[in-house]
């Protein structure tokens, strides 16, 4: 036990069982072309399947934050990887049912509807879970180190994620399905002799319903996680219009050219959380205007039309992304201190919402490869002019203060 009771050993599976959702995000989207190729579905089935289980963080993301705030953080991130594990295996089931077969489609289709579902309601509590028992461990002076811990993990997942897929697809187009049943289920054991996390100073504060709806506080941090998202999923809707605008490349090319800027993306956030916020050579406030203000560059260079200036473009949007969580998410803790949970599940809601906006707005990109670049540098100019508003109110308040 005495291992499990390391604080650096249960950062470790914390962060580990975190980086099993950017696993299996990116490493679904590898597996997309295949399980239409191979499935009954095609690729306009499988995407409505994937956006209902995003969607369903939406009511589902803040529910569990509220209840690991009251019952700890280890019962929702073990509940969160059973329930990844039964999703992915109903997921590789009824694919593969359905495989060259007719009869039974509407039936294998409720399967799969139920898998998405059954991931959207229970996964859901992973990220604020992990934060709150992450923030518990590290203590409440030390959040984004806590915090930087989980996204650390998140990058990680999304890193290895696509090419844990494509290792797996040359066994069979079902492989990544079966890798995602497996390891959720070794990491629930590990989370499982995890001793749970101690909760003993905030008792008092849990005592005090939280209202459903956010604080006017975290407003600001809410509309920065929502402007993020949606400009970070709008430039990945562009990608291809973007790159046939600039080459000649042929399909698989321009599909070649995704995969590299997504690699150089998730690199430079795993970099940036290790090498600068993990040693915190910046206070949070410096991160939140300098991660804002590398946005607006780095979108601003996406409107050059050469491919090797896209990707200095993609790095440098990537840190300032990956700059721009930690500073958020710690500041907006700060405001509920006694609700670290639900303001983590607040923020996930925040995300979808900003993925959804994204997917509206992605029609732009067919009108014009550089409408939705636009609206990216409008997006991240409005972080920007958030991150100094809140620095300037907080500045102004330390004055008054007696």
């Amino acid at each position: 036990m005495s291992g499990t009771n390391s604080k650096r050993v249960q950062l470790a599976t914390i962060s580990l069982a975190a980086a099993l959702m950017g696993i299996g995000q990116n490493g679904l989207l590898v597996s997309l072309p295949f399980l239409v190729e191979q499935s009954a579905f095609g690729l306009s089935t499988w995407s409505i399947l994937i956006a209902t289980g995003s969607f369903l963080f939406l009511p589902s993301a803040p529910f569990w934050g509220r209840y690991s705030d009251k019952h700890g953080p280890k019962k929702v991130v073990i509940q969160a990887l059973i329930g990844m594990a039964i999703s992915f295996s109903f997921l590789a089931l009824f694919a593969i049912l359905s495989k060259g077969e007719d009869s039974y489609i509407p039936f294998y289709f409720t399967g799969l509807l139920l898998a998405r579902i059954i991931y959207g309601c229970t996964v859901s509590g992973m990220v604020p879970a992990s934060q709150h028992w992450a923030i518990i461990l590290c203590g409440k002076e030390n959040r984004l180190q806590a915090i930087t811990s989980v996204s650390i993990g998140l990058s990680a997942g999304r890193l290895v994620g696509p090419l844990i897929s494509i290792l797996a697809l040359k066994l069979s187009p079902f492989a990544p399905l079966m890798i995602m049943v497996t390891l959720p289920c070794i990491a629930l054991m590990g989370a499982i002799n995890l001793p749970i996390p101690n909760q003993s100073q905030q008792e008092t504060n849990n005592k005090i319903p939280q209202p459903w709806l956010p604080n006017p506080t975290l407003y600001p941090y809410l509309m920065s996680g929502l402007f993020l998202c949606a400009a970070i999923a709008l430039l990945q809707y562009s990608f291809s219009p973007l790159l046939s605008s600039i080459t000649d490349w042929s399909t698989s090319q321009i599909s070649d050219g995704i995969g590299a800027l997504l690699t150089i993306s998730a690199a430079c956030t795993f970099g940036t959380q290790l090498l600068v916020i993990k040693k915190k050579k910046l206070t949070p406030r410096i991160m939140y205007q300098l991660g804002a203000f590398a946005m607006v560059m780095g979108f601003a260079l996406f409107l050059v039309t050469n491919i090797w200036v896209l990707c200095i473009a993609m790095a440098v949007v990537a840190s300032g992304a990956a700059l721009l969580v930690p500073a958020y998410t710690s500041a907006a803790t700060e405001q509920q201190n006694d609700a670290p949970g639900a303001v983590a599940g607040y923020l996930s809601m925040a995300h979808t919402i900003g993925y959804g906006v994204a997917s509206l707005l992605a029609f732009m990109a067919t009108l014009s490869p550089t409408y939705p670049i636009y609206l990216c540098i409008l997006f991240s100019a409005t972080i920007l002019i958030i991150a100094y508003s809140v620095s300037r109110c907080r500045n102004t308040e330390a004055v008054e203060s007696p």
